[in-house]
């Protein structure tokens, strides 16, 4: 083997290596949580160019633009000077469409809507439309055409399909807006997230020499979280395949979370269907987990139908056992996880950054939050705001979108009156009447505002003003994006609004946000220049495109005092899909919160199987230590109720089940506290950490106040709530379901394939004599006893 093919293979498994080199042909790559996947498509890429394989051959597609960029770094590291390209799925089509707009009705300089300006336009479509008598909120029509799309159900086909659905005047109303919401995006030259695809599947399928070109460039392609993609996408990257079927997925099954948002786990089971002469390799091996919580995890997961066999297995340290806690209520569960993160701390054997509670629900971190900041812990919300989502950030991107299209209503909209320039809601609405008449943009209509009827010399003045100052605008737009930002703060004033509220810590952060807008506007600029790219198209994309999980280090933090010790994260079960912690716990493993009464209720195998992978993948979380927590009574919004230990625990294999028990008053806190009769208390797990000390300063903080239902997720609200008629049925959507896979047609699920051997797959790995199933069954109904 020469010296270059070593340096490929150095440090990679057998299954690895199989992966990296295997040249032509479809290639399935089953990675299992922790099993290096990543490692294995940047030494493919590397292993490709070693080959001889052109650079501009090789397309890799994954889903953050934060996973493209570590991709790209990894690949320049294998191999310095390589310039792969490396996108989101959504910027590849991007620029897809920037180069054939024409061809699906677009031009070049289209605008891409946020989930912000989606929700603007179909607020102005329900009240044009007489529909607010309906209950339509933005973000339910939003997720009904998302879902539409994603099922590639177009406005028309929408349409046709409701008018057959007799008595259902919700879904006979979407009827009537979809068509609208997308006539309005093409007259303002706009697209949202799914038209990304949607367009670009278009493109390919009704152009077939454009198909033909991009097939024959991309020689060989590579897809990562291939759990992840939805239809489009699949159909898509099918296209760029037809005649160099070199295609390398990568994804796991058991790590399909994103459902509710058009993911479809049968693009994966379907693989070797679609591509016969697929070959398959397993990447079974766990670089992050102990085997006990590996063991924990696979229990679980094995009983899901919809997958494909594989067993994770580990050389790590056998480490504590997983541990089912039980609280009191949600109050005794924060200051048990507060008092556990303190003592680990003080004993000098984890840092604050260790630690990662994660939830169901984005409300249950509001508990949390009050216990830990009483406590005195630092820790950071993740998935907060993003930053391209606040307002002064908006503000400078929507003069940038007018800039570069001239029809976007939604951005004139937005700052014609930003800074206030004294051009009212009033003149503002009969500049929107008038330009609608005419079928103008409103930029178009600015040109023509002294004929429009009823508006006085003054805000004519105004709105003339305006349209000059934009105008100005673009002879700075030739000399770099961070030239243009800095003359529209200076010429619009925008930075002194924030600049004289001297000691507002509110004004500071903005300020400190714009300046992060233009360094990012500087390195663009830099990059840019160096491609001989346009830096304009490169700001708006990058802006357009990026990720809440791209960004998720900037969520909420308290940091009561200056600490090298790292922060607690608080994080949903789904934002913390890829990460990994030392230490975690999921909290609130309840029926009707894990699995969610949504999935309980519908009676779908799919959502109740999503369910079981979303415990799975927090599972997967932990690097060395693991806790589920359970409560006697929550608090929700519809008052104080009792809680049932969800069926998923009893999935879990019983040996590596260790109940600490933590009940109210005169039982936990006691027990926890390391006093009352010693029969009454458990001994900690072997290096899990001294469970004694005083926890019940914890228990002195306020307990929080039913969360309000205006900062909940949508499953916060569906908990809280009763859900209305038109949100709950699956059957309201013209599409037909997708069908679960056939089992016997399955023939890649290799269900019953013998387990690959392992050392650490006893239970004498732990020390400790195995609890039977019926000895966990009881300490989940609350019998409480030391396993003997």
């Amino acid at each position: 083997m020469n010296e270059p093919l070593v340096t490929v293979a150095r440090g990679l498994t057998p299954s690895q290596w199989e992966a990296v080199d295997h040249f032509e042909g479809p290639l399935l790559v089953l990675a299992g949580p922790g099993s290096g996947k990543t490692r294995v498509l940047t030494h493919r890429v590397a292993r490709l160019l070693q080959r001889g394989v052109s650079e501009r051959a090789i397309l890799a597609m994954t889903f953050t633009n934060k996973a493209a960029d570590e991709m790209a770094q990894r690949v320049a590291q294998l191999v310095p000077g390589a310039r792969v390209e490396v996108r989101t799925f959504h910027s590849f089509c991007a620029r897809l469409l920037r180069q054939w707009a024409p061809a699906v009705g677009l031009d070049h300089n289209f605008t891409i809507f946020d989930s912000d300006d989606q929700s603007q336009l179909l607020r102005q479509i329900v009240r044009d439309l007489d529909l607010t008598a309906f209950p339509l909120s933005p973000a339910r029509l939003r997720h009904r055409i998302s879902a539409s799309k994603n099922q590639l159900l177009n406005a028309d086909e929408f349409a046709r399909q409701a008018e057959e659905r007799v008595g259902d005047v919700v879904l006979l109303a979407l009827a009537r807006i979809y068509p609208e919401y997308q006539r309005r995006l093409l007259q303002q030259n706009a697209v949202d997230f799914d038209d990304l695809l949607l367009h670009t599947l278009t493109l390919l399928r009704e152009n077939p020499e454009i198909r033909a070109e991009l097939d024959d460039r991309y020689r060989f392609v590579l897809v990562d979280e291939f759990q992840d993609t939805n239809r489009p996408q699949y159909e898509i990257l099918k296209l760029l395949a037809v005649d160099h079927p070199n295609v390398c997925v990568t994804g796991d099954p058991d790590q399909s979370i994103y459902g509710w948002r058009g993911a479809c786990i049968g693009n994966i089971l379907q693989f070797e269907r679609d591509f016969p002469a697929a070959r398959i390799v397993r990447l079974e091996h766990n670089f992050r987990s102990t085997p006990a919580i590996l063991r924990a995890a696979d229990a679980l997961i094995e009983r899901n139908v919809m997958r494909k066999a594989k067993r994770m297995v580990t050389h790590n340290p056998p480490g504590p056992p997983v541990r089912i806690v039980r609280t009191f209520d949600a109050h005794d569960e924060a200051a048990w996880i507060a008092h556990r993160i303190r003592q680990a701390v003080k004993s000098g054997r984890r840092r604050y950054g260790d630690f990662a509670v994660l939830y169901r629900v984005n409300a249950m971190s509001r508990q949390l939050e009050t216990t830990l900041r009483g406590a005195d812990v630092p820790y950071q919300v993740a998935a907060g705001l993003s930053f391209f989502e606040r307002r002064e950030v908006k503000d400078l991107l929507a003069f940038v979108r007018l800039l570069f299209n001239p029809r976007d209503d939604l951005s004139l909209l937005r700052i014609v009156n930003v800074p206030p320039r004294g051009i009212g809601k009033v003149t503002q609405q009969r500049l929107v009447d008038w330009a609608r008449s005419r079928r103008l943009s409103l930029w178009d209509a600015l040109a023509d505002v002294r004929n429009i009827p009823g508006m006085s010399a003054t805000a004519r003045k105004r709105l003339e003003a305006f349209r000059d100052l934009m105008q100005s605008f673009h002879e700075h737009a030739a000399a770099g994006i961070t030239e243009l930002l800095e003359q529209i703060l200076l010429r619009t004033g925008y930075r002194e609004q924030f600049a004289d509220a001297e000691g507002d810590e509110e004004a500071l952060q903005r300020l400190a946000n714009i300046d992060e807008l233009l360094g990012l506007a500087r390195s663009i600029d830099a990059t840019a220049e160096a491609a001989g790219t346009d830096p304009l198209t490169a700001f708006l994309e990058t802006t357009h495109l990026a990720s809440d999980l791209d960004r998720w280090e900037e969520g909420d933090p308290f940091e009561p005092r200056a600490t090298d010790a790292g922060r607690v994260t608080l994080m949903s079960l789904h934002a913390a899909k890829g990460l990994e912690f030392p230490v975690v716990f999921i909290i609130g493993v309840e029926s009707g919160l894990l699995p969610h009464e949504r999935a309980t209720a519908s009676g779908s195998q799919h959502e109740f199987e999503e369910e079981r992978r979303l415990l799975f993948v927090g599972m997967t979380r932990a690097k060395e230590e693991l806790y589920l927590t359970f409560t006697q009574q929550r608090q929700t919004q519809r008052g104080l109720r009792a809680s049932i230990p969800s069926e998923f625990l009893m999935e879990i294999e019983a040996e590596w089940i260790e109940a600490d028990d933590a009940q109210p008053d005169q039982s936990a806190r006691h027990l926890l506290s390391g006093s009352g009769p010693a029969s009454e208390r458990r001994a900690p797990a072997p290096d899990a950490g001294d469970l004694s000390g005083p926890w019940d300063e914890y228990l002195d903080q306020p307990s929080e106040a039913p969360p309000d239902a205006r900062d909940q997720s949508a499953d916060d609200v569906a908990l809280a709530e009763p859900r209305p008629a038109y949100h709950a049925p699956a059957s309201d959507t013209p599409a037909t379901p997708e069908a679960p896979p056939d089992p016997a047609a399955d023939a890649g699920t290799d269900r019953g394939r013998p387990d690959a051997p392992s050392e650490h797959r006893g239970p004498a790995a732990t020390g400790r004599p195995p609890v039977r199933l019926t000895t966990a069954a009881a300490l989940l109904r609350g019998e409480f006893t030391e396993a003997s």
